[in-house]
């Protein structure tokens, strides 16, 4: 590794990961606003090139280049917001989950080949359809929009739930992206995979049971985030060959709250998923299994966070890890409406907290709120209220104190 004066906004995702779009473009990291692009601008596409060339393509070649001057990207303005409210990032949190691979960086290189670390989110086949997502990561999502559509009398094919769900079959139809990822595989020692529903996708099983065939599995850990719906016994025997093993959970709240938020799941059926792999890592052959609950913060939960967190003490995580929705945007607890903002800073700033061991994240949840803009709320009701309509929900049934505090009204809207 060359030696070199590192700056302290420095971020080694650049040099080291790349991850691939629910729709089949690629991002540096899944904190990233933008998609990288070709020199004319165009993004690139997994259905037409590999992961390589998205890799040493001039725009990463320049976000290294901006890194090691000190500058500050703007496509990672999610970072730089919440460490501006006293959190730790997905910048600082990489440092420190892959800090064997950071020393290991080589800084000075524009062109490194040093890409070990993949964020494969593997297309958009989910079976929920959370409030905090959308078609572009959710196939039920896509369709229900779709049907909004033709509910509206137009034709659901114009609208852009269509492309992105025909975007996310991206896994299932283009066979070199597989062929590259096995090519990969032998440098590889971090492996990520999100949603969709990763538990869904059978491609993701092939490819690790290749990593273990090859005998690669050993030197690559493996981090998941699913949605405690599905299940596969098969998962534990892949497993036990490679290296660390992290499960977390998105679960965003408990009982009939959880349910509406994401809308498909089943409260019992969740617990029960997560005792069985809480209980399978006290067993000696999955010794190296953690599991983790991965809540999203956002308007609908952050009132009721004490809830959630007195239930996650009852099970065995590994750890517990706030994770703060940035879009949405109309979900962000930075848009909630001056009335939502005062409702909940007010129980956030009770003496509950003060001695509680999630004080610390707390006070950063308060920190990132009072630093938001704001909002009327519009956005936020237009979009809840469309989904009560079509799925014979109504949000005050379960979140009364939020719902009303960001003007929930009894009104229809027009599908």
């Amino acid at each position: 590794m060359s030696e070199i004066t590192l700056p302290k906004t420095i971020c080694m995702l650049p040099w080291i990961s790349i991850e691939t779009s629910p729709t089949g473009s690629i991002r540096p990291c899944c904190m990233a606003h933008e998609e990288i692009t070709d020199e004319l601008g165009k993004k690139y596409d997994l259905n037409e090139t590999t992961l390589e060339t998205a890799y040493h393509s001039v725009y990463m070649q320049k976000l290294r280049q901006d890194f090691r001057a000190g500058i500050k990207p703007e496509t990672c303005n999610r970072c730089w917001e919440e460490e501006a409210a006293g959190r730790d990032s997905k910048r600082i949190h990489s440092q420190v989950r892959l800090k064997e691979l950071y020393r290991k960086v080589d800084w000075a290189n524009d062109t490194p080949d040093q890409l070990w670390f993949v964020d494969l989110k593997l297309g958009n086949i989910c079976n929920l359809k959370c409030r905090i997502c959308g078609s572009w990561s959710s196939s039920k999502w896509a369709e229900e929009e779709m049907a909004y559509e033709k509910n509206r009398g137009k034709d659901p094919k114009q609208h852009q739930a269509y492309t992105w769900l025909r975007q996310g079959a991206w896994p299932r139809k283009t066979e070199t992206f597989w062929d590259n990822m096995r090519e990969l595989i032998p440098n590889i020692r971090y492996i990520e995979f999100t949603g969709g529903e990763p538990w869904m996708i059978e491609e993701h099983k092939e490819l690790l049971k290749f990593a273990c065939q090859t005998g690669h599995a050993k030197h690559i850990d493996i981090h998941y985030n699913t949605n405690a719906t599905q299940w596969d016994t098969y998962l534990f025997d892949l497993w036990a060959e490679f290296g660390r093993v992290d499960v977390a959970f998105s679960i965003d709240n408990v009982g009939d709250r959880f349910e509406y938020e994401r809308y498909g799941a089943k409260w019992d059926r969740a617990n029960e998923i997560v005792d069985v792999v809480n209980n399978m890592t006290d067993k000696p052959h999955c010794g190296n299994i953690t599991t983790q609950l991965c809540f999203t913060i956002n308007i609908q939960n952050v009132y009721y966070l004490d809830e959630l967190l007195a239930w996650a003490d009852t099970k065995q995580f590994g750890d517990v890890y706030f994770n703060m929705l940035h879009g949405p945007d109309h979900m962000s607890i930075q848009s909630m409406t001056p009335q939502a903002q005062e409702l909940v800073l007010n129980k956030l700033k009770t003496t509950f907290w003060r001695n509680n061991k999630y004080a610390k994240e707390i006070d950063r949840v308060i920190n990132f709120i009072e630093l938001g803009a704001g909002s009327d709320g519009t956005e936020f009701l237009r979009r809840m209220q469309l989904a009560d309509d079509y799925r014979k929900q109504d949000f005050r049934d379960t979140h009364y104190e939020i719902a009303r505090a960001m003007g929930y009204e009894d009104k229809t809207s027009t599908l």
